[in-house]
């Protein structure tokens, strides 16, 4: 109801006879000559329009128990005219008891033989036609509905006491979207406080509070992964990264996020699968595509060198290369693909020149941005080069780079290619020479 609506002052009463003890048995009259005038009283007291419902009164087609059962929820006052102890009132009157703590007023012209059962405890105004009592019946009725709806105190015998509240189904489904927003809010300030923080401990806490409060959040479980994956919780970073691609599967970004972790773990196979479905998604992503070859590369070593892995590797780091021309990463792991791959004499000499022509890019590279893994790659093609004491001294400089932290991982990861490259047993003596001298050094930090 809202603020312009009239009350309603709802009355059940018997639809047809009132029964063998009723001197007045017009209900319209009754309606007009009691119920009425409590109506205008009360709008003349509390200037807010009150309005006489009864159920017969009813045009609408339908069953009629439906809107019973709703006026005995909705209606701010309701009267109970037991007149003629009718079983359909005292079902109502039970119905309203049940869900309204008030206002609600019992009637009955014969309080001896109507207001029967458990109703004979509470309070019954009796009314007639008889003008003295008629004066009286409607200045008590007024009465009690002006006290309920000042005081609201309870005046069901069910409800007094209890600390069940009944609201309709609207309201309910009103406050639950309320409370959703203002979650979603709370939500959105405690992200933005996360991703303000360069704390990792904070953030980490932060987001966690985030999916606490709205479980389907993507981006709070797709960067929770990426905080618990800065922190080494591979184990957690994987679930909520899945979280993100569960709730978000047409975002590239957590399938790549996901494969980078899932990589980390050694879980290979599903590792493989994410990240084709973040390229799959995103065609375009130069470092999606790389990281997925250096997934199957790792399939490919996991199985003993399988060729079909070996392939997929080299495809991907060619379509890497390929979006980023200047890449020296996509560019020398598909250059230390062909050297496995090559089979004859011809694509074995074409796989040596091409691993020696990417030094010009390297030192170029390493020149202008240097970065460990630059470093490292140009190492080695420096050793395709014949220059092995520059070899192993850019090694150390981009070991020696890294966090010490950081390079027992990244040396076994460096080292893995070498010795792939090591294994196919036909490059020259001195290029092998220099990669083993640099599997040697790489093992030391190991």
């Amino acid at each position: 109801m809202t603020a312009d609506e009239p009350m309603t002052i709802f009355v059940a009463m018997p639809g047809t006879s009132l029964g063998e003890h009723a001197n007045w048995t017009d209900i319209k009259a009754i309606k007009n000559d009691l119920y009425e005038p409590i109506a205008e009283a009360l709008t003349n007291e509390l200037g807010v329009e009150f309005v006489v419902q009864i159920e017969k009164d009813r045009e609408a087609s339908g069953p009629i128990h439906h809107t019973m059962f709703q006026e005995a929820l909705e209606a701010p006052v309701y009267i109970a005219d037991l007149t003629g102890a009718n079983p359909n009132v005292y079902l109502e009157l039970g119905v309203r008891w049940a869900l309204r703590d008030h206002v609600t007023v019992l009637v009955s012209q014969d309080v001896e033989h109507d207001v029967r059962f458990n109703v004979a405890a509470n309070r019954v105004v009796q009314y007639s036609n008889a003008y003295g009592q008629l004066i009286e019946a409607r200045q008590k009725i007024v009465n009690m509905i002006l006290n309920g709806l000042r005081t609201k105190n309870t005046d069901s015998p069910v409800r007094h006491g209890n600390t069940v509240l009944s609201i309709s189904r609207a309201e309910l489904e009103a406050r639950d979207e309320e409370l959703r927003q203002l979650r979603l809010e709370r939500g959105d300030d405690l992200f933005a406080a996360a991703m303000d923080t360069d704390e990792p401990g904070l953030r980490i806490d932060l987001l966690k509070r985030v999916v606490a409060v709205n479980r389907s959040r993507a981006d709070a479980h797709g960067q929770l992964g990426i905080a618990l994956s800065d922190a080494d919780r591979t184990d957690e970073a994987i679930d909520h990264l899945r979280q993100a691609t569960h709730h978000q599967p047409d975002v590239a970004e957590w399938w790549r996020r996901l494969g980078v972790v899932q990589s980390r773990a050694r879980e290979f196979d599903g590792a493989a699968n994410s990240l084709q479905r973040a390229v799959e998604l995103d065609p375009k992503d130069a470092e999606a595509h790389s990281i997925l070859g250096g997934v199957h590369r790792r399939r490919a070593r996991k199985a003993g060198s399988d060729l079909e892995n070996l392939r997929k590797a080299r495809d991907s780091y060619q379509e890497a290369a390929r979006l980023d021309k200047h890449n020296l990463y996509p560019l020398a792991n598909l250059r230390r693909l062909n050297v496995q791959l090559a089979d004859d004499e011809r694509t074995r000499a074409e796989a040596v020149t091409d691993f020696a022509k990417l030094k010009a890019l390297a030192e170029f590279v390493v020149g202008s941005e240097p970065t460990p893994w630059s470093r490292l790659d140009h190492a080695e093609t420096l050793a395709f080069n014949g220059e092995a004491d520059a070899a192993l001294a850019e090694l150390r400089t981009g070991m020696n780079e890294l966090p010490p932290t950081n390079r027992a991982r990244t040396a076994k990861t460096a080292m893995e290619p070498l010795e792939d490259m090591l294994a196919v047993g036909w490059l020259d003596a001195s290029i092998a020479d220099t990669l083993r001298r640099m599997i040697d050094e790489y093992k030391a930090h190991v």
